[in-house]
């Protein structure tokens, strides 16, 4: 069963027994938001048991960060006003895989839910950064972050200085790559100009604890890059990675050892392939991967609506 892990007046995160997976509802005067609700039925059930004693008559928004099947599960069992999404997500190139991942966990589990198991249908979909969609007096800036998958994409609430990330910065998992590094890489890059527009203080992973400062959230993103780059050297060099140290760090290697390995293949054919070089002189320093660029108020938004 899920544990409710932080909860203030305006934001919830549920976090499912199973990979740390959170599902977070935020609440502001005018709508009621739901991000990637999941996993299991009970968890499910209790989430939209909680969304509905706080709706009143206020509008449902179901968002999906991005497609990989624990986040999507909980799709019909939300009666959503709208539901947002990337395009990328929206034209997934196979959508019926992604069901198929969601019935075959469920039947590996024996287990039955009360709803079907389809994937989402988009209502307002996310084409470029800095889309915004205005409801009443919240306000929401999306931006497209590929590289854990194609179809990522990150939602900043702006009155409540809330990031929520999808799969990116979490404290218990180095970066799974599942679409491309040099990706992975431009959205880590960009961080700290999404924040500069849009000023967010918390960020909220797909998996483990929340960042609820910003000094959290941007060692989080400088462990990240730090694991890219010894990655990349390892590969370009034949040198061994040293992975005693990133299990010292992240906890589950019997599990996460899988993910190391197909970040490795991953990475050994884009080098193959020329997509990113790795120089010898590169000398990684903190300072560099913090940016100092970070200001201390937003800036002017002028990005247009959706």
């Amino acid at each position: 069963m899920h544990q409710i892990i932080y909860r203030d007046p305006n934001v919830t995160i549920f976090q499912s027994a199973l990979f740390q997976t959170n599902s977070t509802v935020v609440c502001t005067d005018d709508v009621v938001m739901v991000f990637d609700p999941a996993w299991l039925p009970e968890e499910v059930e209790n989430i939209r048991q909680y969304v509905e004693q706080i709706r009143g008559n206020k509008h449902v928004f179901l968002i999906f960060t991005h497609s990989d099947f624990d986040h999507i599960i909980g799709y019909r069992a939300f009666r959503a006003d709208k539901v947002f999404m990337s395009k990328a997500m929206d034209e997934h190139p196979d959508k019926a895989g992604a069901v198929e991942k969601c019935l075959e966990f469920d039947e590996q589990y024996y287990i039955k839910r009360s709803y079907p198991i389809e994937y989402p249908k988009g209502d307002f979909l996310v084409f470029r950064d800095g889309v915004q969609y205005r409801y009443g007096n919240t306000k929401m800036s999306f931006y497209l972050t590929p590289g854990h998958t194609a179809d990522s994409m990150m939602v900043i609430v702006w009155q409540l200085g809330l990031c929520i990330a999808g799969d990116y910065l979490c404290e218990c998992e180095f970066p799974f790559i599942y679409h491309s590094s040099v990706d992975y890489e431009q959205t880590l890059e960009k961080l700290p100009r999404i924040h500069d527009r849009n000023w967010f203080t918390r960020l909220i992973p797909g998996h483990g604890q929340p960042a609820l400062s910003i000094s959290d959230w941007l060692q989080r993103r400088t462990e990240a890059q730090a694991y890219l780059f010894a990655l990349r050297e390892s590969i370009a060099t034949n040198v061994p990675f040293d992975e005693t140290s990133l299990w010292t760090r992240y906890k589950f290697p019997r599990l996460q050892r899988k993910y190391h390995m197909e970040n490795i293949a991953l990475m050994t054919r884009e080098y193959q392939q020329g997509l990113w070089q790795w120089d010898p002189d590169f000398m990684l320093s903190a300072s560099e991967l913090q940016e100092s660029y970070i200001t201390d108020s937003p800036t002017n938004d002028a990005d247009d609506e959706g």
